[in-house]
C-alpha cells in the first residue's frame, strides 16, 4: 500500500520506506488501550526504540480509518501498512488473515504482533509478545473468551521468536503454548520517566484537588474479578479499627464499574473511586499513598507494582506469578490469596515507620533497573537473531 506519513515531510518519504525494516503493530495506541496495559508496553518500547536511534528502521501497522496515534508523529514512525478496523471479537478471529495479507504488500522483513496479530502464513520472519495467557490460567473466564483466543494460542509455536515479559508467562507460553523455550526471550518492561517520587508540595496539592483529607491505601486498575478489590475493602475495614485512613482506587473501571461501586460501597465515606488519572498525577498519587496493596491473582509482570515503587510507595502483594519477579524484594509479598497476611503486612508497616522508609528506598533503587530503553536494545537483539544480520 501506499505509505502513510506519521512524521517527516513526504520528499524523505521513498528513502524512509527501504529502510524501515521492522513492522510493529500500533494498533493498541488507536484504541482504548493506549494509556493502559498493551498500550502502555509499546508507547514505553517505541520511546526506547527511538531513544537508542533504531526509530527509522521501524514502520507500524495501524487501523484502517483511524487517526495515527499522536506518539507516532512525534516519534516519526510512519504507517506503511493497514487493516480495517472490526469489532473486537471479529477483530480476533480476523487479524491472522488480514494480517499475512498486509505482509504481502509491505517492504518490511520482520513482523513484531505485539497483541493477537500473528498471521497465519506470513512471507517474513514474525516475532511476537505475549503478555499473558491468564484466559487459560484462571477460573472465571468464560469458554467464549478462551475460544476466541486459542487460535491466537495454537499459532504460537511457530513464530520465530516469542518475548514475555517475565519468567512466569515464559513457563506458561512452554506449558500451556507449546512455544519451544529456546525461542523465548524474557525481556521485563521498562518504567516510564514520570514515575518517580513527587514532592510534599505535589502530593499536598492532588490531595487537595482530589479531596482526599485522610492518609490512604492505593489500588490500581481495571478492577476485574482477578484484581481482588474483595481482599482491599476488607484490609481497609480492618485497619480502621486502629488506623484512620481511606481506600483510593485509581483507573478506568469500564465495564466493572457498578460491581466497583458496590464493593467500596461497603467502606462508606472512606471507599473513594477516582475512575480514570493520568499519569503525572497518577505518579503523585502513588507517592502520597501510604501504602500501596496489590492483591491480584495473577499477573503477566504487573506494571502497577513497579510504578508503585519508583514513586517511592510501599507495597504488599501476593507472592504469585510473576508479582516476585517485579517486587525485587522490596514490595512485602505474602502467600497467595492470603487476606489475612495481606492486612497484617499493611498494618505492620503503618505501625513501624523505619522498616516502610527502607522499603521505600529499596523499591526505588529496584525499580530504576527495569527501564525501556534496556527493554529496546533487547528487543532488537531479538530481531537480529532472528534476521541473521546487524541492525545497530
Amino acid at each position: 500500500m501506499r505509505e502513510v506519513a506519521t512524521g517527516q515531510g513526504s520528499s524523505a518519504s521513498a528513502a524512509a520506506h527501504r529502510i524501515r525494516r521492522i513492522l510493529v503493530d500500533g494498533r493498541p495506541l488507536q484504541g482504548d488501550s493506549a494509556a493502559r496495559g498493551i498500550g502502555s508496553y509499546l508507547s514505553g518500547l517505541l520511546e526506547g526504540v527511538a531513544g537508542i536511534g533504531f526509530a527509522p528502521q521501524v514502520a507500524l501497522l495501524l487501523a484502517r480509518g483511524v487517526a495515527a496515534p499522536r506518539m507516532a508523529r512525534d516519534l516519526g514512525l510512519r504507517a506503511v501498512a493497514a487493516v480495517p478496523r472490526l469489532e473486537r471479537r471479529a477483530q480476533v478471529l480476523a487479524d491472522p488473515l488480514l494480517v499475512g495479507t498486509a505482509l504481502r504488500h509491505t517492504q518490511s522483513r520482520l513482523y513484531h504482533a505485539v497483541e493477537y496479530g500473528q498471521p497465519w502464513r506470513s512471507p517474513v520472519p514474525v516475532v511476537v509478545t505475549v503478555h499473558d495467557l491468564i484466559p487459560f490460567l484462571l477460573p472465571g473466564y468464560s469458554w467464549r473468551s478462551r475460544l476466541l483466543r486459542r487460535p491466537g494460542l495454537r499459532l504460537l509455536p511457530r513464530a520465530d521468536a516469542v518475548i514475555t515479559p517475565s519468567q512466569a508467562t515464559a513457563d506458561d507460553c512452554i506449558r500451556i503454548g507449546g512455544v519451544p523455550p529456546e525461542r523465548i526471550q524474557v525481556i521485563p518492561h521498562g518504567l516510564a520517566g514520570s514515575f518517580r517520587p513527587a514532592t510534599p508540595e505535589a502530593v499536598e496539592d492532588i490531595r487537595r484537588r482530589f479531596r482526599l483529607p485522610r492518609p490512604y491505601l492505593l489500588g490500581v486498575g481495571t478492577f476485574e474479578p482477578r484484581k481482588g478489590l474483595q481482599h482491599l475493602v476488607a484490609v481497609t475495614r480492618r485497619l480502621r479499627r486502629a488506623h484512620d485512613l481511606d481506600l483510593v482506587v485509581a483507573g478506568s473501571q469500564g465495564i466493572f464499574a457498578p460491581a466497583v461501586r458496590a464493593q467500596l460501597a461497603a467502606l462508606g465515606q472512606h471507599g473513594r473511586d477516582l475512575g480514570f488519572v493520568p499519569a503525572s498525577d497518577l505518579a503523585t498519587l502513588y507517592s502520597g499513598a501510604a501504602a500501596f496493596v496489590f492483591p491480584s491473582a495473577y499477573e503477566g509482570f504487573g506494571l502497577p507494582l513497579l510504578e508503585a515503587m519508583g514513586c517511592g510507595t510501599v507495597a504488599v502483594t501476593f507472592a504469585n506469578s510473576a508479582l516476585p519477579e517485579v517486587a525485587g524484594g522490596a514490595a512485602v509479598l505474602v502467600p497467595d490469596g492470603d487476606q489475612a497476611a495481606l492486612g497484617d503486612a499493611v498494618w505492620a508497616l503503618l505501625d513501624n515507620p523505619d522498616e516502610a522508609e527502607r522499603r521505600r528506598r529499596l523499591g526505588i533503587q529496584v525499580a530504576a533497573s527495569f527501564s525501556w530503553r534496556k527493554a529496546a536494545l533487547q528487543t532488537v537483539e531479538v530481531y537480529q537473531r532472528v534476521l541473521g544480520e546487524r541492525l545497530i
